[in-house]
């Protein structure tokens, strides 16, 4: 019989996921998973991010005052989003009310 080998599915996942094109979704969802890390655990508490379309993502926010905090934010989100994630492709933020309580 021949050797075994050991290769961990975390070493073979990220070249799977670039050969099928889909590595930049895999990004999108660990970004998704991974938003109190950008904005911290007080702001992810009151919005969370729902989908990135065409270069935007969209995020519900518990109310209007936490809009008006993250719009202040924008840009910060953004640039943050950009460094930490460099395959999801981010053009900017489009803030929503939640349409019903969590």
């Amino acid at each position: 019989m021949g050797t075994k080998s050991s290769a961990r599915i975390g070493d073979i996942l990220p070249r799977v996921l670039e050969l099928m094109g889909l590595n930049d979704r895999f990004e999108e969802a660990k970004l998704m998973r991974e938003w109190a890390e950008v904005v911290g655990p007080v702001v992810a508490n009151k919005s969370r991010p729902r989908v990135l379309r065409d270069g935007i993502l969209y995020i519900e926010v518990e109310n209007s005052v936490w809009m008006q905090e993250l719009w202040f934010h924008q840009k910060q989100i953004v640039e943050r989003i950009k460094k930490d994630y460099p395959k999801v492709e981010i053009k900017g933020i489009r803030l929503e009310v939640e349409r019903e309580s969590r």
